[in-house]
């Protein structure tokens, strides 16, 4: 057969995501001849993959103005209705979905065989929106639709595509072309199928009658050939489950979904988070440059970290600074012991560990991984959180400092690794978290801004930080050179003691962020204290209880100043001096009527 696959791509990012590759590479036997139209750029690399791999035949790159039916509308009168005659039938597709996930191929030969005039892969019944009043014709989503020469060549089909316009939203281009052209082709007499065929399905336990969005059991359950994207975004708490079904009953590679989910949407959400915890490569590779800077402001601790490090075989040049020459001298004085390549640097007290890392910018500018490091203690604590704390992250961090470089020479789009969340944090609730964001988002969304950073995000919308406890890390340069290149000035810069939500606590948290804007991604070191989530549970259970009981106390109390209020103005006090008063509150009214 002589098909046409129309196919509208759009990434917000400018990326071409490996789900596109895939599902063009899947259906690429089904379609003589393919027309690719991207909404967004394309690079001349993501080009010339569609081309030398023959995925498309042509291309159209535009502006992303009305969506995909404006774009469709370009590529059909770039075929002319003429030429259309010649195809026996034409896919209309956008990439708003994953898959396929089973071979296309017999629904063309089935739909074929039967003379179906149209077809899609889910259909929509007539619907309003209680709270908009928009109104859906029942349809067949647009997300994927096939049409047969018969209604090709008709002339209702040529007539709706001449008069569409380009719409700014996208609910007016669902209720006046997507839902409204399955009408028209009906009144016209033509009939049309859907593999998942919803209209008479009980929708009563879903918010709106989309199954495309609402019931993901169904479209599991009954092979739907194609998943939404959004579906995830509707089904936060089973989207694991979703994801292991898929896995389970199909040959789709469900990293595909993650991957493009965690570079278009944001990193933190936890069906991406749950596959984030570091594994032992499969063999050691060092042909990278390692550099490990640790800021040595505890002399007495210095030691701990060399007995670590004497244990890596990798090869790496230590970068050491303090501030103090005399601390200086006591750290020579250790070093004696051992035998590293060493740098050593002395800066003022100021800025913690994070600005003496940026000031050896151009020392660690050959470098290509970089692990960071500091012998961190909290006096203002008791001597077991900050050792504990302390302990863990090198267990986690500088311990296994073979396998994490390992892991990053393997795979070059690993851009961070961070330690997982230490003990004395899952034993203790010591952050409110609406509160620090409060604080923090702000001075993170400024210094997001002047980072000049591709992606946007907006810190305050986040439930939580994933964060570099204690700064401790490893990265790429890549991911560090934006804070290498960040120009703060000595007011930037807090003065100790250091108090909370400064410029430094941001920068531990938002360098798994400036990785995910580089579309690399991270992974976490578990920490060898293995702790039960109960644990957890019982912590943020307490601090549920806690929030409850002063939310209960703060309602008592309005209640009782109510009806103090009430019972004053019932008072016969009250009354006398509401007569008294009259005549002035009327006087004033009279005045403002004047004035105006």
């Amino acid at each position: 057969m002589n098909r046409l696959l129309i196919y509208v791509h759009f990434n917000k990012y400018n990326s071409l995501s490996n789900h596109v590759i895939y599902q063009l590479t899947k259906m690429r036997h089904i379609f003589k001849r393919v027309l690719f139209i991207s909404n967004s750029y394309l690079s001349e690399a993501d080009k010339s993959l569609l081309e030398k791999n023959q995925l498309i035949t042509e291309l159209i790159l535009r502006e992303n103005r009305g969506f995909d039916f404006a774009a469709w509308k370009e590529g059909i009168d770039k075929f002319g209705y003429k030429n259309l005659e010649n195809y026996d039938s034409i896919t209309l597709m956008n990439d708003t979905c994953f898959g396929p996930l089973y071979d296309l191929l017999p629904y063309y030969e089935k739909y074929e065989d039967s003379l179906t005039d149209f077809w899609g892969i889910t259909d929509h019944r007539e619907f309003q929106d209680i709270e908009t009043h928009d109104k859906f014709e029942q349809h067949v989503q647009s997300y994927f639709m096939v049409f047969s020469k018969k209604v090709v060549i008709s002339e209702p089909f040529s007539k709706f595509w001449k008069e569409v316009k380009v719409f700014e939203t996208v609910v007016e281009v669902i209720t006046k072309y997507e839902s409204h052209l399955t009408a028209i082709l009906r009144d016209a007499g033509f009939s049309y199928k859907a593999i998942i065929e919803t209209i008479s399905r009980d929708a009563s336990k879903m918010p709106y009658p989309n199954f495309s969005l609402f019931a993901p059991e169904v479209l599991i359950q009954e092979k739907c050939p194609f998943i939404k994207v959004k579906i995830f975004d509707f089904n936060l708490g089973i989207a694991p489950y979703i994801i292991d079904n898929i896995e389970k009953k199909s040959d789709y590679p469900v990293s595909l979904i993650k991957e493009h989910l965690y570079q278009t949407d944001f990193p933190h959400k936890p069906f991406l988070i749950e596959d984030s915890y570091l594994t032992t490569a499969e063999r050691n590779i060092y042909d990278k440059k390692v550099a490990i800077h640790i800021h040595v402001y505890f002399p007495d601790l210095l030691t701990r970290f060399l007995e670590l490090l004497i244990e890596v075989t990798c090869g790496f040049d230590l970068f050491l600074t303090t501030d103090s020459k005399e601390k200086q001298s006591i750290i020579q004085e250790i070093l004696k012991n051992f035998k590293f390549n060493v740098f050593i640097k002395v800066f003022p007290n100021r800025g913690r560990d994070i600005i003496p890392l940026l000031e050896l910018r151009r020392e660690l500018s050959n470098y290509e991984i970089i692990g960071h490091f500091h012998t961190k203690r909290s006096d203002e604590v008791s001597y077991f959180v900050g050792d504990s704390w302390r302990e863990e992250l090198m267990a986690m961090l500088v311990k296994p400092a073979d396998n994490i470089i390992s892991q990053m020479n393997l795979n070059n789009n690993l851009g961070v690794v961070i330690a997982d969340i230490p003990s004395y944090f899952r034993y203790n609730y010591t952050i409110n978290f609406a509160r620090e964001s409060e604080a923090l988002s702000p001075i993170m969304n400024k210094l997001w801004d002047k980072l000049k950073r591709r992606k946007t995000i907006d810190f305050s919308s986040l439930d939580d930080f994933i964060m570099s406890y204690g700064t401790f890390f490893w990265a790429r340069r890549e991911v560090l050179e934006p804070l290498f290149n960040l120009d703060l000035k000595d007011i930037d810069i807090p003065e100790e003691p250091l108090g909370q939500n400064t410029v430094l606590h941001v920068i531990e948290r938002i360098l798994v962020y400036l990785a995910w804007d580089m579309n690399y991604d991270f992974k976490i070191s578990p920490n060898e204290k293995k702790l039960p989530p109960f644990i957890d549970r019982q912590k943020n259970n307490k601090y549920v209880i806690e929030l409850t009981n002063y939310a209960d106390t703060m309602a008592e109390m309005v209640k009782a100043q109510q009806s103090e209020l009430e019972r004053i103005r019932n008072s016969k006090s009250f009354k006398v001096g509401s007569l008294i008063t009259k005549p002035f509150r009327e006087l004033k009214k009279m005045e403002k009527s004047e004035n105006l």
